[in-house]
């Protein structure tokens, strides 16, 4: 929420949020935020992620609550299953937050990155411990415009209908027809009523390519909502 606010507000150019990652899914808060923020996507990159187990002892035994966020928690859930099954396992805001909070106490420890650990004086336990050896998370990029064109693009939409038999078809079916390629879709509810669901689509091209242009003006009588949420250069995959 504080990187939205912080664009928004005009303090930072730019900020960087998660939005899914290849183990646990979307990040649901990031795409909550997307809802009402006025915010565009101008940019994606994926990144492998690796977690340690973070803390001011050195001491695996003595760990008795693990910090961290809820998506980290849910990356290494069968290490912490097999290594530390009774530990009290306890989210928070970020893994920043979660090595801030293992400084103190000789039963705490923290999931968080290496650098974390350099930053805060923390000796690692363990580490890697994600899950999945190919555990990725894809970042955008925010900002408060577009870009041109880069040639190799993606665009994020925000579609929404009224309730209806084959409301996903309608919703979909002008992109198949233009020969638009959906490439992730989602559907998060509204918070603006009961059992009302939105659905997050991300497709191939730019907003500014004609078959983009005319797949969303047939969308419009089959829509509530068509927000764009950006168009931008496809992933740079970190390896």
């Amino acid at each position: 929420d504080e990187v939205f606010q912080e664009v928004e507000a005009g303090n930072a150019d730019f900020g960087v949020v998660p939005v899914e990652n290849s183990t646990e899914g979307s990040v649901q808060t990031t795409m909550d935020m997307f809802l009402t923020s006025p915010l565009k996507v101008c940019g994606e990159v994926e990144l492998p992620i690796h977690h340690f187990l973070l803390a001011h002892h050195d001491q695996l035994a003595q760990v008795q609550r693990v910090f961290s966020h809820p998506q980290s928690l849910g990356q290494c859930r069968l290490w912490l299953r097999t290594h530390l099954p009774h530990a009290e396992r306890i989210a928070v805001a970020s893994n920043a937050e979660a090595a801030r909070r293992a400084r103190s106490g000789e039963d705490v420890a923290a999931i968080a990155g290496e650098s974390a650990g350099r930053i805060y004086g923390l000796n690692t336990l363990a580490g890697p411990i994600e899950d999945r050896p190919d555990n990725t998370s894809r970042f955008v990029v925010l900002g408060r415009e577009m870009f041109s064109p880069s040639g190799n693009d993606k665009t994020s939409l925000l579609l929404s209908g009224k309730d209806q038999p084959g409301l996903l078809f309608h919703l979909l079916e002008p992109l198949a027809r233009n020969g638009v390629s959906l490439t992730r879709i989602e559907s998060r509810p509204t918070r603006q009523g009961k059992w009302q669901y939105a659905f997050f689509i991300d497709i191939a091209g730019h907003i500014d390519d004609p078959k983009v242009q005319k797949a969303l003006s047939e969308l419009g009588p089959v829509s509530d909502l068509i927000k764009v949420l950006g168009s931008y250069p496809e992933a740079v995959t970190s390896a």
